[in-house]
């Protein structure tokens, strides 16, 4: 339960800034490609904590290591709350995605020690909570901004991680290390296994691709719905991700088949699902009742995709499950931040047709990625 809600505050600081963006673009006098930048930094910072920070698990406490990113994504999303200008913003987001990559030390932590009749269902459950944070710090930051205006969010986001300190530093136990690597051994063992595995490859790079479209979505949805015939308030913008929550339910559905049916059968299906989102999204663009639908569909084969890609990854190495974790996820958030750099761009230069595309191509993609053949099992 700790863990459960300690992922959903701490995934959530790398999604406040989505339905804010518009109102960045306007308070800073930038361009709205500038401030999906904001969005792209995030992600960026996160793959480097993926990298840098993960494969630290292995090697030192993970309680101490836990803890001392709850410092610093307290200081930086104060930092972003103070900011004076959109460069401030930027040099901080990059610190909070950076030291916000906790949930990849419960994500692993809970796989290992579950029961093998309870480990899938068990994992879902910290995904769920994941999902929650995602769609729900949407939510929250577009009510709260539209009443205190954006910089608030990231004052109450910054108490919300005090108090993860506190209830990890009381709670939490002191975790044994169980590699005697040095860092830089570890470091060079990230790419060993990425050589090692063939299946961690591909997993990794369908699941990569489907969030860089999940991602053109949510990172452009803000510029759109302030044109018309919306012209939407923030609060408007985040309610939208209260149709995403409708997402974490997949969870609790396929969670149970994932092993009868296998990662790949999902990601098939997920791709499918996302493939039509993207159309009831660019034919519909101009009504809620098809953008909610769109919404829906895409949070929810992200999370076929996403779920079954990860949680047979997890099982690849048990004395190496944080690295291993660490490859998938840093691959799979650099999918995300190229969708959200490249949909910014054809954003700036074709609108939401120019979005849409992105979305299709990078859905495309990950589906044609289900065609390499393994050459082992």
């Amino acid at each position: 339960a700790l863990m459960a809600v300690a992922t959903g505050l701490s995934v959530a600081n790398c999604y406040y800034n989505q339905p804010l963006l518009g109102s960045m673009a306007k308070d800073f006098a930038v361009s709205d490609f500038s401030a999906s930048m904001v969005a792209t930094l995030t992600q960026i910072g996160y793959v480097a904590g993926l990298v840098f920070v993960i494969p630290l698990g292995d090697l030192v406490s993970r309680k101490k290591l836990i803890l001392a990113n709850y410092i610093a994504s307290a200081c930086a999303l104060l930092a972003i709350a103070l900011a004076p200008n959109i460069y401030c913003v930027w040099g901080a987001s990059l610190l909070a995605g950076a030291s916000s990559v906790m949930p990849q030390f419960f994500i692993p932590l809970v796989s290992y020690h579950s029961a093998p009749a309870h480990k899938v269902r068990n994992v879902g459950i910290i995904q769920s909570c994941l999902l929650i944070g995602i769609l729900g710090s949407r939510v929250f930051s577009g009510f709260l901004a539209d009443v205190c205006g954006w910089r608030s969010v990231y004052f109450v986001a910054c108490v919300f991680m005090l108090g993860c300190f506190l209830m990890i530093y009381k709670m939490l136990p002191v975790l044994s290390v169980r590699s005697q690597e040095t860092y830089a051994g570890l470091m060079k063992s990230l790419l060993r296994l990425f050589s090692q595995y063939p299946y961690l490859r591909i997993a990794s790079l369908r699941a990569a691709l489907a969030y860089g479209s999940f991602f053109a979505l949510w990172s452009c949805l803000a510029f759109r719905m302030k044109q018309e015939p919306f012209f939407a308030s923030d609060d408007i913008i985040g309610a939208l991700g209260l149709c995403g929550l409708a997402g974490a339910s997949t969870v609790v559905f396929i969670s149970g088949y994932i092993q009868k049916y296998g990662a790949k059968f999902f990601s098939i299906v997920g791709g499918c699902v996302i493939l039509v989102a993207w159309l009831l999204a660019f034919w519909g663009n101009d009504s809620y009742l098809w953008m909610i639908i769109a919404i829906l569909l895409i949070d929810a084969g992200m999370q076929c995709i996403h779920l079954s890609n990860q949680t047979s990854v997890v099982a690849i190495d048990t004395s190496a499950i944080n690295r291993v974790n660490t490859v998938y996820m840093t691959i799979y958030f650099l999918g995300g931040s190229a969708g959200t750099f490249v949909s910014g761009l054809f954003w700036q230069h074709y609108g939401w047709a120019g979005v849409a595309g992105v979305g299709v191509v990078f859905t495309m993609a990950s589906l044609l990625v289900n065609c390499i053949k393994l050459r082992t099992a």
